[in-house]
């Protein structure tokens, strides 16, 4: 049986399948528009797949929580962070990334300013 899941985002985060508690897929919209309002990045206990949809996304990320890169995501590409995190759509075009995660993530934040 093939289950279809319209990609239709409502908000920030929502998670659209879980496999019995081994791995969930969301939709991801980031609420920020530029990098100076990314004010916290997060970190999980384990990778996280992203996949740009469709729009512009760029991802803010750091492997100690000091040193700031930004990744500007490309289609047709897999982006897997294991690192702290977090993303803004450019000017506030439309941005929509697919995330696969394990389920029961923990996560820590880390505030920037």
């Amino acid at each position: 049986m093939v289950v279809r899941i319209p990609i239709k985002p409502k908000q920030r985060w929502e998670v659209v399948f879980k496999d019995n508690n081994r791995w969930q897929c969301g939709i991801y919209v980031p609420e920020f528009t530029s990098k100076d309002q990314v004010t916290w990045l997060e970190k999980h206990d384990g990778p996280e797949l992203f996949y740009l949809v469709e729009g512009s996304i760029v991802l803010v990320l750091s492997e100690n929580g000091k040193e700031i890169i930004e990744v500007p995501m490309e289609e047709n590409t897999i982006y897997i962070v294991n690192e702290w995190h977090n993303a803004y759509r450019p000017k506030g075009v439309k941005g929509v990334a697919l995330v696969i995660e394990k389920t029961n993530v923990k996560t820590e934040f880390l505030k920037l300013k």
